[in-house]
């Protein structure tokens, strides 16, 4: 029987908006289609973060939107269980350091023991946000890439409730990446369909 208390279902990641983002360079005068995009992307990325941690199991997830490779354009989103609640204010962007960079360029899923993962070369121990990022317990992670191939971001999961990820996890959190980027690049062609609309 688990031993996994109610609480840990909840997110206690406190500002899970986008962090630090600046100007979208594909969008760099926004106008109201635009901003719709941006809203239903961005709700469809805050929902999903909460949605994988809960159905695989795990203390942290997050997902980030980088886009054309610009980290400084960073989307990203957290949720923490009540066990990372010391971390609930936590919102340093990513920087493509260690091995988010490297995620992007191997632009394949991973599955890693925590041993795993800090025997890794890219691996850098958060660098200077050692002591201030929340510690990680293994790592479940996938690209989230466009159907002709562009790697637009990536989605992970660390800390599992009880023992390690495992083949299964994996197999699931891949179809769930899948369908995080199916649907925003649905929510993206719909923009463009607007966009170039008719009489517009």
């Amino acid at each position: 029987m688990s031993d996994v208390k109610p609480e840990a279902h909840q997110n206690v990641y406190l500002q899970n908006v986008v962090t630090g983002a600046t100007a979208n360079p594909v969008m760099q005068n926004p106008d109201a289609i635009d901003e719709e995009f941006i809203e239903a992307a961005n709700r469809v990325l805050k929902n999903a973060v909460e949605l994988i941690r809960v159905l695989i199991g795990a203390h942290q997830s997050a997902i980030a939107i980088i886009v054309q490779e610009d980290w400084s354009s960073i989307r990203k989103f957290f949720s923490l269980s009540e066990k990372y609640a010391a971390w609930a204010k936590y919102d340093t962007p990513a920087t493509g350091y260690g091995t988010h960079g490297w995620l992007l360029r191997h632009n394949q899923p991973v599955r890693m023991t925590q041993a795993e993962l800090e025997a890794h070369p890219e691996w850098k121990g958060f660098g200077n946000e050692a002591g201030k990022h929340p510690p990680m317990r293994g790592w479940l992670a996938a690209p989230i890439v466009g159907q002709d191939g562009m790697n637009w971001g990536l989605l992970q999961l660390s800390d599992k409730y009880e023992g390690e990820f495992t083949e299964e996890d994996e197999k699931h959190f891949i179809s769930f990446a899948k369908l995080v980027s199916e649907t925003l690049e649905t929510l993206w062609n719909v923009r463009n369909l607007r966009k170039n609309a008719p009489g517009r």
